[in-house]
């Protein structure tokens, strides 16, 4: 889809709004939470402050890490909200990061004992910036940078840990692996070795959110003319004491000879307080053999996931979550290598403040058709968030 049909199609859209809309309000609409500058909208404020120690060990080096969080970080946002007319309601969400340093800190050896983290350069770098017009029965239409449709599909889970670990590539995703034999780190990262697909994450696009039936809602964005899109379908519901919540998307980007991918996810919570979540995604390579250049050798890679858990009532200060989780990628950076990712996580919530802390145990042990062998890389983190 070119630039021409794509603005075409966006004002279209625009339009189809406009048209099912009665006239305005004749009176003003109060402000909320703060008083705005024009004082005709609701504007509220929130993010969150994180903070976490990480344990890395390699399997020759070990480190400890002080990061700005494990996979979210610190972050404010800005929500704001109108009645334009009696079906319409306008939305906007500006949200950044300030935190020290990235998600998880990407913290890194040099293979002469001494460690670094990703710092401030993340900071401040923009999440959402977006506008969003709601239709009380056509959907939703958002424009701006923000969540595309296949955002979050493969990371669907009622465990409550995901503020914590949610895949195989969200810790520790610079480190090396090491040679067991020859104790020297080789070019393989944790990160090139695990993914689990998760679509488009965010990004500069137009979105739209049809309405929700029957607990089924389907979403589908466009990013630019190079032929990058993505569609995405969510549910969630509840039967006979068991909530259900479930996801898939497919993403495609660059048009005839880019790369495509899909997957699902779920997770089921029953009223005890037992929960099991499942994911499971792959990559489609571009030249449409999975193989890369010809004659290489076809690689296919795919992630699947299985977790169980427990949310139990063990203070009065909240719910303690705990959870373990098993992934496993194939042929994500090279045909033939094996990733298998462990994680057990405690999580404490503490209800009336809106914080929590926990602690992750990560094992990550890698295998390939090379006669090179490798030492696991094993992590212990520790992390607390205040919500605001």
């Amino acid at each position: 889809m070119d630039i021409k049909n794509m603005l075409k199609t966006s004002v279209a859209a625009g339009a189809l709004f406009a048209l099912a809309a009665p006239v305005a309000f004749s009176s003003a609409v109060e402000a909320g939470s703060f008083k705005n500058q024009n004082g005709k909208l609701d504007l509220k404020m929130g993010g969150a402050i994180v903070t976490a120690l990480n344990y890395i060990d390699d399997g020759v080096n070990s480190h400890l890490f002080h990061t700005d969080g494990v996979t979210t970080g610190t972050r404010v946002r800005y929500i704001m909200s109108g009645q334009m007319t009696e079906t319409i309601k306008i939305s906007g969400l500006l949200e950044h990061d300030v935190g020290q340093s990235a998600d998880g800190g990407t913290p890194t050896f040099d293979g002469n004992g001494a460690d670094s983290v990703t710092d401030s350069t993340y900071a401040g770098s923009i999440r959402h910036h977006d506008i969003k017009f709601t239709h009380k029965s056509m959907g939703a239409l958002s424009i701006g940078r923000g969540n595309t449709a296949s955002n979050g599909r493969s990371e669907v889970s009622l465990a409550g840990t995901n503020g914590m670990v949610f895949a195989p590539d969200s810790l520790a995703a610079a480190v090396l692996f090491t040679n067991s034999t020859t104790n020297a780190q080789t070019g393989q990262t944790l990160g090139a070795e695990g993914n689990h697909f998760d679509g488009l994450s965010r990004d500069d696009r137009v979105r739209y959110d049809a309405p929700t039936f029957a607990g089924v809602g389907l979403s589908a964005s466009m990013l630019d003319a190079d032929g990058t899109w993505d569609v995405g379908a969510g549910y969630s519901g509840s039967f006979s004491g068991v909530k259900a919540k479930l996801g898939a998307h497919y993403a495609t980007s660059g048009g005839t000879g880019g790369t495509a991918t899909w997957g699902v996810s779920g997770g089921l919570l029953h009223e005890s307080g037992l929960n099991v979540d499942f994911g499971y995604a792959r990559q489609i390579l571009g030249n449409g053999t999975n193989g890369g250049a010809a004659g290489a050798v076809s690689r296919d890679p795919s992630w699947i996931k299985g977790g169980i858990g427990y949310i139990a009532k063990i203070f009065s200060l909240g719910p303690t979550h705990f959870h373990f989780a098993y992934h496993e990628n194939e042929d994500v950076a090279t045909a033939g290598n094996d990733l298998t990712t462990v994680y057990v996580t405690a999580l404490q919530k503490f209800s009336s403040v809106g914080a929590d802390a926990g602690i992750v145990y990560a094992n990550y042990s890698l295998d390939d058709t090379a006669a090179t062998t490798y030492d696991d890389i094993t992590a212990v983190y520790f992390q607390t968030r205040l919500n605001f």
